[in-house]
């Protein structure tokens, strides 16, 4: 067994790229962990506005939402409701098997949502009224859209989901990945992004790289930041065909 590291490596903060792209590195990341022991952030965006369906949703879940018809679609290694990624940064994050934070049960959800709120806290320079971990949920994961769903883990200003997370377990190791939203879409306008309900609060240009330094310092982490190489990147991108859709 390949013994875990503390060093995470943050290996891109804030690059957009496709769906298919995207899916495909959070999966090389899961089994780069497997080899090799390291855990690993990133932090990125969507090239264009692309549905993600959960991994055991059907192809035709959003036939009826006349919002996403011509959207790019592509699927999730975790679970959950489909996510229709615009405006927003989105994280991802593996546990190697054998570190702490692997353990089964919701702390991680809650150790690195907390992170993340304390990261805004802090640019707010004081609280934000109605922001933090949700306390209660509906019980009903009946919406198609994830966003519409209600989690315990969830990250809520007021009665709006602001970050949710899904992960997916291979071999004791840990992928986890969310979106934190930014403001509305016109592909999901019912939903509403942090711009939206905090105005007040201009996130700087560098909050992908601090988002991405918060989350790995929560988790007990040293901080190694190592872009992805040129080899790396062949090998990411020709997992893409393995992760139909944009």
């Amino acid at each position: 067994m390949v013994t875990p590291s503390s060093i995470c490596r943050i290996v891109e903060t804030g690059t957009a790229h496709p769906g298919r792209w995207n899916m495909a590195c959070d999966e090389w990341l899961l089994d780069t962990a497997l080899q090799n022991g390291q855990p690993a952030v990133r932090t990125y965006a969507w090239s264009h506005p692309t549905v993600s369906l959960g991994y055991f949703q059907q192809p035709d879940t959003l036939e009826s939402n006349s919002l996403v018809a011509g959207l790019d679609q592509v699927r999730r290694l975790s679970g959950g409701g489909a996510i229709v990624h615009h405006h927003e940064w989105t994280y991802s994050c593996v546990v190697p098997a054998g570190d702490p934070n692997s353990a089964r049960g919701s702390d991680l959800y809650n150790v690195v949502h907390q992170s993340i709120i304390d990261e805004l806290v802090t640019l707010a320079n004081g609280p934000i009224p109605g922001l933090g971990l949700r306390e209660t949920v509906d019980g009903s994961d009946g919406p198609a859209l994830c966003f519409a769903r209600s989690a315990a883990e969830d990250v809520v200003c007021g009665k709006h989901k602001l970050l949710g997370s899904a992960q997916r377990r291979r071999r004791g190791a840990v992928l986890q990945h969310g979106s934190l939203l930014l403001r509305s879409s016109t592909h999901a306008p019912e939903f509403f992004g942090l711009e939206d309900l905090v105005p007040e609060l201009v996130l700087p240009g560098n909050f992908p790289r601090l988002m991405a330094q918060a989350i790995a310092a929560s988790l007990g982490w040293q901080l190694s930041h190592k872009p992805i190489s040129d080899a790396e990147l062949q090998e990411i991108s020709q997992r893409t065909d393995l992760h139909p859709g944009g």
